[in-house]
């Protein structure tokens, strides 16, 4: 339990983010949501919602799902900036880490957008804005010619190192994959190197939460470089974390050797926690299921964590993932009614979906 100096500091703002949180969607609005006939009465939908803020000023004709979808991560960005002003001390280092994966997402259009030839307007159009979150030169960025230009701008970022010992797989290959990876690998040790410097009560309460994405990322990783690239066993373990709170190089070594999704998650988070009720028996066409069913993990423990004790860094890691997931799934919805999918098929896909 906290302290009660702890609890003072953390009073204020958990009563804000349990605020945030009661504006997220309710059960009834799902279902009422995903029953809509077409993406224009989604739309319409969500403008009676929190959600209206992000559909403001929205006049393309027809809708545009890009748009949509950039304008709704932009309103978590946006929230998720409101929890960084409320968080204190090592609460606003984690919060502060967990906003940067807009950057990362940033980052990962504009070297997609330079490597296809876009230019730096239309890139600069799909970029979610960051505020204090960032401190990247991004319309510079933007304006670069080449991939290798573009990792060259990145010098005296965090970034470079990771970005320069990829570059050559990348002209090997022509593929961004070993870019991405190395951003994904970067951005992702720092949440774990973030997670290290809390203190007790804080590091306990990462640890529950952010330890839970990471250790489900580095199983997914691990599985779709197996099945999906048929990368070699030593660069399987390279293209994963080190080691997360319950996984390491030797469990992903095990993975890359040909264990079962099932073997694996049982062992790491428990026997049955995660349901893979339903899911094919042919691992590569298991894929989307494990990683669907991996999330739905994390929300129960982010909702789990929510109604722990309440003057805590866990409330406002919490509700940040939640938020994350809710738009992931309003996502899902929208590109469902765009290519016409019944509800019970929408329902299939949404991280939500138990509920």
């Amino acid at each position: 339990m906290s302290t009660g100096m702890e609890a003072v500091a953390y009073s204020a703002s958990n009563a804000r983010v349990r605020g945030l949180y009661s504006r997220l969607l309710s059960s009834k609005q799902w279902r009422a949501l995903v029953d809509v006939p077409n993406l224009e009465a989604a739309v319409t939908f969500l403008r009676d919602t929190s959600y209206s803020p992000a559909l403001e000023g929205l006049t393309d004709t027809p809708l545009r799902i890009t748009t949509i979808e950039g304008r709704l991560k932009a309103l978590v960005a946006d929230n998720t900036n409101k929890c960084l002003s409320l968080a204190k001390s090592g609460a606003r280092r984690m919060v502060l880490v967990w906003l940067r994966h807009f950057e990362l997402d940033n980052l990962k259009v504009v070297f997609r957008g330079i490597a296809q030839g876009y230019n730096a307007e239309q890139i600069e159009s799909m970029l979610i804005p960051l505020s204090e979150a960032t401190t990247l030169p991004w319309s510079s960025l933007a304006h670069e010619l080449s991939v290798p230009a573009l990792v060259d701008r990145l010098q005296g970022t965090h970034y470079i190192n990771p970005l320069r010992n990829a570059l050559p797989g990348y002209e090997r290959d022509d593929s961004l994959f070993s870019i991405e990876v190395a951003l994904d690998i970067r951005y992702y040790r720092d949440v774990w190197a973030v997670m290290q410097r809390l203190g007790t009560l804080e590091h306990k309460d990462a640890k529950i939460m952010m330890g839970d994405i990471l250790d489900a990322l580095n199983i997914e990783w691990a599985f779709r470089y197996r099945e999906y690239y048929g990368l070699s066993p030593e660069e399987i373990v390279n293209y994963t974390l080190w080691h997360t709170d319950r996984t390491d190089a030797n469990l992903i070594r095990e993975i890359a050797l040909g264990a079962t999704p099932r073997e694996i998650v049982d062992r790491v988070f428990g026997q049955n926690a995660v349901d893979l009720s339903g899911a094919p028996t042919e691992v590569s066409q298991m894929l989307p299921e494990l990683e669907l069913a991996l999330k739905r993990h994390t929300r129960k423990t982010a909702k789990s964590l929510l109604g722990g004790y309440p003057f805590r860094l866990g409330t406002i890691l919490a509700y940040l993932v939640l938020l994350d997931q809710e738009v992931t799934d309003l996502i899902t919805v929208i590109e469902g009614k765009e290519m016409g999918w019944e509800p019970d098929e929408i329902h299939h896909y949404l991280i939500r979906r138990e509920e």
